[in-house]
C-alpha cells in the first residue's frame, strides 16, 4: 500500500523538477540572448560614434554659408541613425557619464544640422532637426539659418531675414528693408532629452 502512495508522489516531484529545469534553461537562453542582443547594440554604437571627433561648446553653426566642403560623409556600414538622407559628420559633445550627442549634417538647400542623444549602451535617447528651415535664394531677402548650443547645453535655433523692396534692375531700394527673427530656444537634458519650444517670431528685432 506504501509503495502505491510513494510512486505518484514521487512521479509528481520528478515531473516537477524536469518542469522546473525546463523553465530554468528557458530563462538562461533569454538571458542569452537579452545580452547578445545588448553586446550587438553597443558593438554597433561604438563603431558609429567612433566616426565623430569630439567637439566643445559653445557651438555655432550657419547653416547655409558655413563651409562644410571638407565634412566626411556618414558611413552607411556604421550607420545607426533612422534616417536616409545623406549625412555628413560634424561632432560629438559629451553631456555626462551616461549620454552623448551627436551632431550630423544633413544635405538639402542648406546643411540641416541633426542632433541625437544616445545612451553611452547605444540606445537612441532622442532625434531633432535644429533648423527653422525658411532660407532660399528669392530676390530682395537675405537669410541666415542659425545654431547655437552653449557651455550648459542651451540650445537657440533661429531663422534671421531681412526683406526689402528692388528697383527694375534688381537693386535694394535704401530704407525699405524688414527685419524678422523666427527662433527656438531649449537644451539637452541631463537625461539627453532634446528639449525645444515652439517657434516664437519677431518682427523688426533689435
Amino acid at each position: 500500500m506504501m509503495r502505491k502512495i510513494l510512486f505518484p508522489i514521487i512521479a509528481l516531484i520528478l515531473l516537477s523538477s524536469c518542469k522546473s529545469e525546463s523553465k530554468e534553461r528557458e530563462n538562461t537562453l533569454a538571458s542569452n540572448k537579452t545580452t547578445s542582443k545588448a553586446s550587438k547594440l553597443t558593438e554597433q554604437y561604438n563603431l558609429f560614434v567612433d566616426q565623430f571627433p569630439i567637439i566643445e561648446t559653445p557651438i555655432k553653426i550657419k547653416a547655409c554659408d558655413d563651409d562644410f566642403s571638407e565634412f566626411i560623409q556618414l558611413n552607411d556600414t556604421n550607420n545607426i541613425l533612422d534616417r536616409e538622407e545623406f549625412n555628413y559628420i560634424y561632432g560629438k559633445i559629451k553631456i555626462n557619464e551616461e549620454y552623448i550627442a551627436v551632431i550630423t549634417l544633413e544635405e538639402a538647400e542648406c546643411f540641416m544640422p541633426i542632433l541625437t542623444t544616445f545612451k553611452i549602451t547605444g540606445e537612441i535617447v532622442n532625434s531633432k532637426e535644429l533648423m527653422i528651415g525658411r532660407c532660399g535664394p528669392d530676390p530682395c531677402f537675405e537669410c541666415e539659418e542659425l545654431m547655437e548650443i552653449d557651455n550648459d547645453l542651451n540650445i537657440y535655433v533661429a531663422f534671421n531675414s531681412r526683406y526689402f523692396n528692388c528697383d527694375e534692375n534688381g537693386n535694394e531700394i535704401v530704407g525699405t528693408d524688414k527685419k524678422e527673427v523666427i527662433y527656438k530656444t531649449g537644451k539637452i537634458t541631463k537625461e539627453g532629452i532634446i528639449e525645444l519650444t515652439n517657434e516664437v517670431k519677431k518682427q523688426n528685432p533689435d
